[in-house]
């Protein structure tokens, strides 16, 4: 370094205004024997004795491209600068007011005061802005200033619509994104990484994407899906399935539908977590009209739906199970899935699960107080009463269920009747849990016999010995059967434990079932 460039520093370490703006100039430009230094040149700018020299700002502004403004964050200086009359500031100032913050007019009014002081690239810029039959005017604006070489259009766009993004303004970020499509030949990483992410906030939003080219978009979500992007593999398999993404339509996200590059893509967005588009490819490989229908994939896809937590497939995958349910491990299967479904506010899984209990007579408050007082003389036979009174259970059910053994997550598994030979009576039987308290009660029932069970042997002995004895209290007490134990013959019996009889009995609820969506 030169004797007088070190000079122009210890000048300016030592408080000399005049030396720090120059020393600061040099530096970000890296002339007059100084390497350039854009961090250093600011530290000497926005020194506390010259911060506010208008002097000193104009060197900030007419130094650095608008997109380094932009990118060391000052525009309070760039405004500075303009008002001490900077052209070049002025052009910078009014360029950002206009793509940015969309404040046209008042971006017009500082690049007329640069284009009245001689700024040509400004007066040039404002005719393309103010062309009445111009298509796009801000991208046509733009294009004149980066010709010109006072600005890299496409670069202040993408910083504007960065800094949307950052501030969830989507009309400004559909604006500036549309603005730096339009300047750039191809779809840069940077670019594509946006887009992606105006479109997630699109659909969280419920808002539509406006003036963007769909082919623009979908080119952006294709190369981000090519770099392991889940979000944008998800919004674009659906828009080439015909698959509305929320408010956004499929022709806003893509040129044309592609059913296969479709699918392949929900597929991988599945894969990398996206639970939702599991139920998507369930509906397509099930759709027989489409070229993609697959029965076998259909059901692998609806399976792991299910598993990921999803309502409506939990609902239809138990549907489906019991409806070709003919063995009670089947049947167990599918209620878990309804069950599972219900607890979520599924009322359809809830519909199906009420067809598998059989009803009952009397008010539940009645049934309560008349437990009680059978619960006094004899505290087994009252709560096999209260387990009929929630599953819904016929005399000979409630009366040789074993609780402790029978106690599922879900419900209650009626085991064979070993005291009866008939086979469509004694046959075990799945009953799911409607409420909380059935469980409950299925909980409390399993834990008592649980303690109990030599005692309970002893008590209670066969089925004829608890049917007298039932018999008696029910006398005794003054109580009504029909309160506690259901009617059934054994042709409905077989049809809520065989699912092609059951679904023949439960037809409408079904259909409703397996047709509807969530909510």
């Amino acid at each position: 370094m030169r004797r007088q460039d070190i000079q122009l520093l210890a000048l300016a370490r030592q408080g000399d205004t005049a030396a720090r703006c120059e020393a600061g100039r040099r530096y970000l430009l890296g002339v007059d024997g100084f390497p350039q230094h854009i961090a250093t040149g600011l530290d000497y700018l926005n020194h506390a004795n010259v911060r506010e020299l208008p002097q000193a700002a104009r060197i900030v502004a007419e130094s650095l491209a608008l997109e380094d403004i932009l990118q060391l964050r000052q525009e309070g200086v760039l405004a500075q600068a303009a008002a001490a009359g900077s052209a070049p500031a002025q052009v910078k100032l009014g360029v950002w007011l206009c793509v940015r913050h969309g404040k046209v007019e008042e971006g017009a009014r500082w690049l007329d005061k640069a284009g009245a002081a001689g700024h040509e690239a400004a007066m040039r810029a404002m005719a393309a802005l103010r062309q009445p039959d111009a298509e796009d005017p801000m991208t046509a604006f733009l294009s004149t200033l980066t010709a010109s070489g006072d600005l890299k259009g496409p670069l202040v766009a993408t910083i504007s619509a960065q800094q949307a993004l950052a501030e969830r303004d989507l009309p400004r970020l559909a604006g500036s994104l549309r603005t730096a499509l339009a300047l750039t030949p191809v779809v840069t990483t940077e670019l594509a990484e946006l887009v992606t992410a105006a479109v997630k906030m699109a659909e969280e939003n419920g808002r539509p994407l406006l003036g963007i080219d769909p082919q623009a978009i979908e080119a952006a979500l294709d190369m981000r899906t090519s770099r392991g992007d889940r979000d944008a593999a998800y919004a674009l398999g659906r828009a080439l399935c015909g698959i509305p993404c929320g408010v956004l339509v499929p022709e806003t996200l893509a040129a044309g539908p592609n059913m296969r590059k479709g699918v392949a893509l929900l597929l991988r967005a599945a894969d990398g977590g996206c639970e939702e588009a599991w139920l998507h490819l369930y509906r397509m490989h099930g759709d027989h009209r489409l070229s993609v229908a697959n029965p076998q994939m259909a059901r692998f896809c609806l399976e792991k739906a299910a598993l990921g937590g999803q309502t409506e497939a939990q609902r239809k995958l138990g549907a489906l199970m019991l409806r070709a349910s003919d063995t009670l491990a089947d049947s167990e299967q599918a209620i878990q899935w309804l069950y599972q479904a219900a607890a979520k506010g599924d009322r359809h899984a809830t519909s199906l699960m009420q067809s598998l209990v059989l009803p009952l007579d009397g008010a539940d408050a009645q049934a309560a107080s008349a437990i009680e007082l059978v619960r006094r003389d004899d505290p087994w036979l009252a709560v096999r009463m209260q387990l009929s009174r929630h599953f819904g259970l016929t005399k000979l059910e409630a009366l040789c269920v074993d609780p402790a053994d029978g106690l599922r997550p879900w419900g209650l598994v009626v085991g064979k009747n070993p005291f009866i030979s008939q086979i469509r009576l004694s046959a075990a039987r799945a009953i799911p849990a409607l409420s909380d308290a059935a469980i409950d009660a299925a909980r409390r029932a399993a834990s008592f016999f649980g303690q109990s069970s030599r005692d309970a042997q002893a008590f209670e002995g066969d089925l004829r010995r608890r049917s007298l004895r039932q018999r008696r209290a029910f006398e005794r007490h003054g109580l009504d059967e029909s309160m506690f134990f259901a009617t059934a013959t054994s042709m409905t019996l077989e049809a809520l434990r065989l699912g092609p009889k059951w679904a023949f009995r439960a037809k409408e609820p079904l259909q409703l079932a397996l047709a509807a969506c969530p909510g």
